[in-house]
């Protein structure tokens, strides 16, 4: 669990040391890893789910407050006149006048018994004739306490609701550090996206530069009299299809910078915004990547949301255990013990316990007057369906979450084949690309020398000067698939981070940094 989870302090000082423009002018390079710094940052729906921790922290300690003591207090007056004709009160009317007031401590334990220690205090006036002391003070302190002994019985039950808390903090770490590993890949394969995007505006730029070549060397061979006029007409021709080809090109590097800007959230004002974004040349191949069976054991013991779905079991487990105790009936063990005091001024010298309020609190220090009570306390629903009802449906829940695992582990080993595929074949097409760039250039410059010497014509040197571009935009395409393929198959097994230098940092506890 120490392992890697709050990641919202990534790269924070890497962040202020990435370039944020360039001061000549020039359109900016942004390196794969200062796309990764700015999208960690700043993106909101990683900051939105890393706001779940804070969260769920808090809710833990709401469940854990549910155990903590406390304390209430009550203050009250009561009149009373009552018409009377009785003989024994002298007067037309019996009045009673009651000050009372009370303070008392409880608490709720984990294994379920609840406690509560009460002081009581009152003072009574009243002009009854069988009211020997007037004003009467009585003071009571007493300890109730109450023990489930089958239903709500044990520390597991009454800390259901606490652990499922603390389940969904893990929970919501884990969310969080896939919703990273998930926006890395994004970001990477949207940077990918733009490295070919823009390699292929080059080479359509350079396409049109060689047809415009052509076409003023047809120019001045057909003004020399040596070519037909229809051979600056191909080249025109070639020229303005070419035009398209680099209008296309721009529109589709534009849409992939738009998109990396989105998950890098750059707004206008920033320097990245206006600048048109350059990225790192494409890497080189390897034929080494994990193989199928370790990548899914990675994937097992590393991807997040896997590990998120097993929790999301355990807490299944949880209710259930819970939900079988309230199937039980409730048998409470109550006690109670008190001990109370009297006081108060004597209407006739004779009557006892006469004396002030501290008094009667003297009395009850000294147990003059007690009582205590034990019982138990019996109550089952005939039938019991609400319960059995809420059983059988969180055994249902559980059923759900262990197909939602079994659903995962399918999708996971799905993934990591496709990645693998796109990888393994994409490196192969890179190879045959290479040869492919390989012929085509030899073949141009033959056609090329064969049009020096006039044995060649224009349409067969566009032709060529096609297959050229074409064998290089294939080359291109297949390694951004390549990496593209292991960008998936990383963030698949659940180690991408990892793989980009973003590393736990015991020291730092629950933060994260780059290696260099």
């Amino acid at each position: 669990m120490a392992r890697m989870f709050l990641l919202l302090t990534i790269l924070l000082g890497l962040a202020q040391t990435v370039p944020v423009g360039a001061a000549d002018g020039r359109p900016e390079r942004l390196s794969l890893r200062d796309a990764l710094a700015r999208g960690l940052e700043r993106n909101f729906n990683l900051r939105i789910e890393q706001l779940n921790i804070p969260m769920g922290a808090e809710d833990v300690l709401t469940q854990e407050a549910r155990f903590d003591p406390f304390a209430e207090a009550r203050l009250g007056t009561r009149y009373q006149r009552t018409p009377s004709a009785s003989a024994l009160i002298g007067e037309d009317a019996a009045r009673r006048r009651e000050h009372e007031g009370a303070v008392s401590l409880g608490k709720a334990f984990q294994g379920g018994m609840d406690a509560r220690l009460s002081l009581e205090a009152s003072r009574l006036g009243s002009n009854a004739a069988t009211q020997t002391l007037d004003p009467e003070y009585r003071t009571f302190l007493f300890l109730d306490l109450t023990q489930p002994l089958l239903r709500d019985f044990g520390t597991s039950v009454n800390t259901t609701e606490l652990r499922l808390a603390g389940n969904r903090l893990e929970q919501a770490r884990y969310a969080y550090l896939d919703e990273a590993q998930r926006l890395v890949e994004q970001i990477e394969l949207a940077y990918l996206d733009l490295s070919r995007a823009r390699e292929v505006l080059h080479l359509r730029i350079e396409a049109r530069e060689l047809a415009r070549e052509l076409l003023e060397a047809n120019r001045i061979r057909f003004e020399a009299g040596i070519v037909p006029i229809t051979e600056v007409q191909e080249a025109e021709t070639a020229v303005a299809g070419r035009d398209e080809q680099v209008v296309s090109a721009r529109q589709q590097a534009e849409i992939a910078a738009q998109r990396l800007r989105e998950l890098l959230v750059l707004g206008e004002e920033r320097p990245l915004r206006a600048a048109e974004l350059e990225t790192e040349p494409l890497g080189e191949t390897s034929p080494h990547w994990p193989d199928t069976e370790d990548a899914l054991a990675t994937a097992l013991a590393a991807r997040p949301d896997f590990q998120r779905q097993r929790l999301e079991i355990a807490g299944r487990d949880i209710r259930l255990e819970f939900f079988a105790n309230q199937k039980l009936p409730r048998l409470d063990l109550e006690a109670t013990l008190g001990v109370n005091g009297l006081s108060g001024d004597a209407r006739r010298s004779a009557a006892a316990n006469q004396g002030d309020y501290w008094r009667s609190v003297d009395r009850m220090s000294n147990g003059d007057g007690y009582e205590w009570f034990t019982g138990v306390r019996l109550s089952y629903p005939l039938g019991n369906r609400a319960a059995e009802a809420r059983y059988r449906r969180a055994d249902y829940e559980k059923r759900q979450a262990v197909l939602g695992l079994k659903d995962l582990e399918n999708t996971m080993e799905s993934e990591i084949h496709n990645a693998q595929t796109s990888v393994a074949r994409s490196f192969e097409r890179v190879q045959v690309a290479e040869r492919f760039q390989q012929l085509a250039d030899m073949t141009l410059e033959q056609e090329m020398e064969r049009l020096r010497e006039g044995l060649s014509d224009s349409f067969r040197i566009l032709d060529f000067q096609d297959n050229v571009i074409e064998a290089r935009v294939r080359k291109t395409n297949a390694l951004v698939d390549f990496h593209q393929g292991l960008a998936s198959l990383y963030r698949a097994m659940g180690v991408n981070l990892e793989q980009h230098g973003i590393v736990h940092d015991p020291a730092l506890k629950e933060s994260f940094h780059v290696q260099n």
